[in-house]
């Protein structure tokens, strides 16, 4: 394999391990909420990454080929750390979830940001440019749900007057 092609190939994969850490974040937290509203919004979140990691994965057939094969320990966000050693279950409050939730989002759009800028081809650029303007607007609705919970709303409690648009 090229070097420009183990470039890439290293590129996809960490993206994808963090879309995939993401969805499998979202979706858990989705199975903690009690409130359907709630979880409709996790669940929303959750597809979003799963269509995310669709996409690369198809940029990966296009442009390395071949099977992915395994992916990094970690990806684009500090979620994989949450998943080892029982991380998740010592969280207890809807703050916490939505602090971890706003890094990663964070992380992810500085990521994709930086790809946008340090790639050349135009294909590559116009995607990573749309995944870190979606991976913003995560960290947008997550930070209005946190001002949200710092006026003593419940995350995965609410009605209908949540703030995170539909």
């Amino acid at each position: 394999m090229t070097d420009h092609k183990n470039k890439i190939a290293e590129i996809l994969k960490l993206a994808i391990k963090g879309e995939e850490d993401g969805c499998r974040y979202y979706g858990l937290l989705a199975e903690k909420a009690t409130n359907e509203d709630a979880r409709r919004k996790l669940l929303r979140l959750r597809d979003d990454e799963l269509r995310h990691r669709k996409t690369l994965t198809g940029m990966y057939a296009e442009h390395v080929g071949g099977e992915i094969g395994e992916l990094p320990a970690k990806g684009i966000t500090p979620l994989a750390e949450v998943f080892s050693e029982g991380n998740l279950d010592r969280r207890k409050t809807e703050m916490e979830f939505i602090n971890l939730a706003i890094e990663a989002e964070l992380a992810a759009t500085r990521f994709y940001q930086r790809q946008h800028e340090a790639v050349d081809d135009p294909g590559f650029r116009s995607i990573f440019e749309q995944l870190a303007d979606e991976e913003h607007r995560h960290y947008e609705l997550l930070q209005a749900e946190k001002e949200a919970l710092s006026g003593n709303y419940y995350w995965f409690e609410y009605g209908d007057t949540s703030p995170l648009e539909d």
